[in-house]
């Protein structure tokens, strides 16, 4: 059996599957310590179950996310080695940095040797600005090393008290920017996640369950709860993720449509393109920084069933969550007290914030009536707007325009997956109001649980090959070293990356029968005097991502 645990910003949803059932649900309020709402959620779990049943726990967390989000993180500096063309001041770092001398070229030859005394000054500058952490970065690093690993290791020797992390280590994206925001956001997490990650065992431990953990990713794979250490940037924006495949998972295969996960604070959407979730060809992006992590293309809205409804200037407006819904003993009355008084939710009576929706409406000149279908039409404007403004994106993403031209369906999608508890009722409502067709599969309130419980172990890898420098690098942090035989064709390559692979699946516990696709596959000749000296091979390979399973009578669903 498999359990799915989603922690959200109000509630923490849990399933507990075998094959294609959903055998039992759960849902607990999220507590401030997120590994006590994950004992709470498993304990209510396995209550009935032996533990040695259960075969996997796949968790979709806002650790990390919440870390950076509330700026829960260390005073951090980077060292960056742009060399020639760059102007790293133009570029979008997500933290101080100071720019050294020392350069390495496209194919990952040393161009320009480091200045050490302006390394030493570097660091003293950041040390009197009270900074504790380093990321050291250089453009092309990732084909080669050495000017980082040099200063990491004099850092180290030098300034002992300092935490410093070479880019390459974290990702090996051509793309700097990324690969060096990665560095500072995985830098500054890791320890909070060692944390988590031993919480996590020990409530295994006390719950005698022997199972692996995986985390859920942005890109709705799932990587193993100790190489999240090494990743844990990986784990960002895993809700979205779960939610789309809990909606897959519900609605069958061939799925097209939109899926709005509508939670106690906030509301995703994200995009199904025949069964297939949208995923944002630019990457993740937090605030306005670019991430070397793949992601679903995919909007979150500061609107959820807990949003408290205030009147200012005699209109109707919507605050910030201040707690829960009046109807569970909430302080203000909220968007899910009015799905509760108009009969599309059963999350309390419709006696108990009777006498508060009578009071605000008054102040408008409105029946209670008249009050809820104000709110209710407002809500679905509000999402409505952000869905237009998420289309004019979604259509500029290359494998939206591939399903245009493939499918027979030219329009935008107009259907709707709702899922979360105010997003079942609210989908109810504009089911009678608008031109769309609304889904709300049964179980709508735990898709997301259910979503992490049956996604797949997904691992890309994009390999950089040059023969007549005797080198190779990836994309996986730390995957790269020196060509010990010739690769004479692209076949050849292909095999060899194929077996690179293998070697990183075994860190990431993947199955060794999940079918492999190449997603690209080019060489060139390196020509000097007229002579042929060597072959580029650039190979880009990945898991098949997706769910395990479908629920029986998933289709009837759609």
């Amino acid at each position: 059996m498999l359990i799915g645990i989603d922690i959200g910003g109000t509630y923490t949803d849990g399933v507990l599957c075998d094959q294609q059932q959903v055998i039992k649900s759960i849902k607990v309020p999220t507590q401030k310590i997120i590994s006590h709402s994950i004992e709470n959620a498993l304990t209510q779990l396995i209550k009935d179950w032996e533990p040695s049943k259960i075969k996997q726990i796949t968790l979709s967390t806002t650790l990390i996310t919440n870390l950076i989000m509330e700026e829960k993180l260390a005073k951090t500096g980077m060292l960056l080695f742009p060399g020639p063309g760059a102007d790293p001041q133009q570029l979008k770092f997500a933290c101080p940095l100071q720019i050294l001398k020392g350069a390495i070229d496209y194919r990952g030859r040393v161009i320009e040797s480091i200045d050490w005394s302006a390394v030493e000054k570097a660091v003293e500058y950041f040390l009197k600005q009270a900074i504790t952490h380093l990321v050291v970065a250089g453009k092309f690093s990732q084909r080669n090393p050495n000017l980082e690993l040099k200063v990491v290791e004099f850092i180290r020797e030098k300034y002992s008290e300092l935490k410093v992390i070479p880019s390459h280590q974290v990702s090996g994206l051509l793309n700097w920017v990324r690969r060096s925001n990665g560095a500072y956001y995985t830098l500054t997490t890791q320890e909070a996640n060692y944390q988590f990650r031993e919480k996590i065992i020990k409530t295994l431990q006390k719950l005698n369950l022997n199972c692996p953990v995986n985390i859920l990713k942005a890109d709705g794979g799932t990587l193993p709860l100790d190489t999240s250490l090494k990743f844990p940037l990986e784990t960002i924006f895993s809700g979205p993720a779960a939610s789309t495949l809990g909606a897959l998972a519900c609605t069958g295969e061939n799925t097209t449509a939109v899926v709005i996960d509508m939670g106690g604070t906030t509301t995703d959407l994200a995009l199904l393109l025949a069964g297939k979730p949208l995923l944002s060809s630019q990457g993740a992006f937090i605030k306005k920084y670019p991430l070397p992590v793949r992601s679903l293309a995919m909007a979150s809205l500061a609107l959820g069933g807990d949003t408290p409804l205030e009147i200012k200037n005699g209109k109707l407006s919507f605050g910030f969550r201040q707690g829960q819904a009046l109807c569970l003993g909430g302080p203000k009355l909220t968007i899910s007290d009015i799905l509760v008084y108009s009969g599309y939710s059963k999350l309390g009576t419709p006696e108990s914030v009777v006498v508060a929706i009578e009071k605000i409406s008054g102040e408008l000149n409105l029946t209670s009536k008249e009050f809820a279908q104000l709110v209710l039409n407002k809500v679905i404007k509000k999402i409505e707007l952000k869905l237009a403004e998420m289309f004019k994106s979604w259509e500029e993403e290359p494998a939206y325009r591939i399903w245009q031209v493939l499918s027979p369906q030219k329009e935008r999608p107009r259907i709707l997956i709702c899922l979360g508890g105010p997003a079942s009722g609210i989908g109810k409502y504009w089911q009678e109001k608008e031109a769309w067709q609304i889904i709300v599969p049964p179980l709508a309130e735990v898709a997301n649980a259910l979503g992490a419980a049956l996604a797949k172990t997904t691992l890309i890898m994009d390999l950089f090959i040059d023969t007549e420098q005797k080198i190779y690098t990836t994309n996986l942090g730390g995957l790269q070293g020196d060509l010990t035989h010739k690769l004479r064709n692209i076949d050849e390559a292909k095999k060899f990356a194929r077996e690179l692979f293998q070697q990183a699946a075994q860190d990431w516990h993947l199955d060794p029968t999940e079918s492999l696709e190449i997603l690209y596959a080019e060489g060139f000749n390196i020509v000097r005097g007229w002579e042929t000296r060597g072959r580029i091979f650039q190979i880009g390979l990945q898991t098949v991502p997706g769910i395990k399973t479908f629920l029986k009578g998933a289709e009837r669903n759609a």
